[in-house]
């Protein structure tokens, strides 16, 4: 990759609430990857951390994210009113019933916010520094998106266009500027791409860390470097250091894998280490490619040149070029969804396969083995909730002992695709 200038790089940070964590583990991984911005652009916490990237202090914001609670935030009578709103950011039909009911208070009280904003964030410091810094916002009532660059801004407001940019209303008050309401600029734009662009960046870096993604026409433009969040964060509302340190993980990951130092789409692998699986992960996609056409019916009614029920679960987080390892080790991750492995860490090929071998019921399975020979596959399927854990184990174990499924067993399979894909996925890799 050709290095990039800073004068030229943008970086832009999405809002997203207690997930801006992951944004302090981005920012960690580009830098050591010596990669630094000449302009950063927030909305929401995303402008709160541009602040702090801007003058200079990601250690400051480092411990803001290790010790930052919720209770650090909101007033102690407010902090009683944090599930309410955060019952709105997931559904939003509920917004009118939080207004009527908190009509008196217009919101919670979020004072505290803003002295963590002023104890935080040197506006001076900003101001002086060589990366530029700019943020969005929404007025009300129009519902305008306003663009504010630091430069732009009067000597002293930052504070103010930060509870502006971050006023997530109605579970926070609006906040007044200038005579000026406004509310959370995410009601615009959650990942200000367009201020990047305007600002005349050559090369975009985007942590996108919205509930829904922002700017699906950016991911896959050359200059841009569109990086969604692999995994959940939390709620918006979840400040927790523990759940900060798993968010700050997560971002870290993300971003390495962005550029090439990690493979894998959710989960972390050693690139070094994947490259050598070549050859495996060649074999594994010619024999799924097997596998499926046997799937497909021969039927001129049945029959549909897109049915590709394995191939699809894989290429849903994929990105356009992926080559055979990306397809086999999304094959491996998404047995490791299912076996619950933890995310937040970097696996070499064979730690990885130990971490499944000890959160799958392996021996469990292997003792059902025959009871579920002679086409009686259904019956792993039969219980309200099923296992499937225990289902892939014993279709895994299966396997092993046919070398195949049967054609009936093929029949009852097709219908449960991601169990069938994580089974001979096992078979491949244990």
């Amino acid at each position: 990759m050709k290095p990039l200038i800073p004068s030229q790089t943008a970086l832009v940070l999405g809002g997203g609430g207690a997930k801006g964590s992951y944004e302090v583990g981005a920012i960690a991984a580009l830098r050591e990857l010596g990669i630094e911005a000449g302009s950063v652009y927030g909305v929401s916490i995303g402008a709160l951390n541009a602040a702090m990237y801007a003058q200079g202090d990601m250690e400051k914001a480092e411990a803001l994210w290790s010790s930052i609670r919720l209770s650090d935030l909101l007033s102690p009578e407010s902090l009683a009113l944090a599930d309410d709103a955060e019952a709105i950011f997931n559904h939003p039909e509920k917004a009118l019933e939080f207004i009527s009911r908190n009509a008196q208070n217009r919101g919670m009280d979020v004072t505290p916010f803003r002295q963590v904003i002023e104890t935080y964030v040197d506006e001076a410091a900003v101001r002086r520094s060589t990366v530029r810094m700019g943020l969005v916002t929404t007025r009300f009532p129009s519902l305008n998106m306003v663009e504010k660059r630091i430069e732009d801004m009067e000597d002293g407001s930052l504070t103010d266009w930060l509870m502006a940019s971050s006023a997530c209303y109605p579970a926070f008050p609006m906040a007044s500027v200038g005579g000026e309401r406004y509310i959370d600029g995410g009601f615009c734009d959650n990942a200000p791409v367009e201020m990047a662009v305007r600002g005349g960046a050559r090369h975009i870096i985007v942590l996108d860390i919205g509930r829904n993604p922002s700017h699906t026409q950016y991911r896959t433009r050359p200059n841009i470097t569109y990086i969604r969040t692999s995994q959940p964060l939390g709620g918006l509302l979840t400040f927790s250091p523990e759940q900060a340190a798993h968010n700050r993980v997560i971002g870290y990951n993300d971003v390495m894998r962005a550029f090439g130092q990690m493979r894998g789409t959710r989960y972390a692998f050693d690139s070094l280490d994947a490259q050598v699986l070549y050859a495996r992960a060649e074999d594994f996609v010619i024999r799924l490619t097997q596998v499926e056409t046997g799937l497909q019916s021969a039927n001129a009614i049945t029959r549909r040149d897109k049915a590709a029920p394995l191939f699809s679960l894989l290429e849903e987080g994929l990105r356009p070029g992926a080559d055979v390892i990306d397809y086999f080790l999304r094959a491996c991750e998404l047995c490791a969804e299912i076996a619950e492995v933890n995310p937040a860490q970097v696996f070499t090929f064979a730690a990885f396969t130990d971490e499944l071998r000890a959160r799958l019921p392996l021996e469990k399975a292997e003792s059902m083995v025959d009871s579920l020979l002679g086409g009686r596959i259904g019956v792993l399927f039969s219980a309200p909730q099923p296992d499937r854990k225990l289902i892939i184990a014993c279709l895994y174990h299966l396997l092993q002992r046919e070398n195949s499924f049967s054609s009936l067993a093929m029949h009852t399979l097709s219908a449960f695709p991601r169990e069938l894909l994580c089974a001979l996925t096992l078979r491949n890799i244990l």
